[in-house]
């Protein structure tokens, strides 16, 4: 199955958009979480971006993937919570942790998902980096299992 969705994709229609995220779900090789978190980082990495689509300190508010892929509008920060679910509803069984991060030192701040305690999502563009390191602060925190049971 091809993993990366070509530029064009996210500009189809909303149930094409949804089609294509089950197929790149069904896809995955869920016996390696770095590879899935790789896959997903790059896969991600594809959407187009607008400025804000999520508050990204209020899980509460945080719209369900299937409204996310069907409004077609993402953000730095929804991206991040796009690949938690696309690991998630791959996975239940992994381990995902949504952190807000402040890194003063790089000026960064974002929504980023850590996936079991060691591989973390959309720190950087379309990189896996590692745990937040000493000097980054951790602003919010919510289990992405939290926000699928609010839903």
């Amino acid at each position: 199955m091809e993993h990366q969705l070509n530029n064009t994709a996210w500009f189809e229609s909303p149930h094409n958009r949804l089609k294509r995220w089950r197929e790149f779900r069904q896809s995955l090789n869920v016996n390696n979480t770095y590879e899935v978190c790789d896959t997903v980082v790059k896969w991600w990495s594809t959407a187009p971006t607008v400025s804000i689509s999520i508050d990204p300190v209020d899980s509460t508010s945080w719209p369900t993937p299937w409204e996310m892929l069907y409004s077609g509008d993402f953000c730095d920060d929804s991206k991040a919570l796009g690949m938690a679910y696309t690991i998630f509803y791959t996975n239940n069984n992994i381990n995902i942790d949504m952190l807000y991060l402040i890194d003063e030192q790089r000026s960064i701040q974002k929504l980023c998902a850590l996936v079991d305690h060691k591989y973390l999502l959309n720190y950087e563009h379309n990189v896996i980096s590692t745990k937040p390191k000493p000097g980054i602060n951790i602003i919010y925190d919510v289990n992405i299992k939290d926000v699928v049971k609010r839903r």
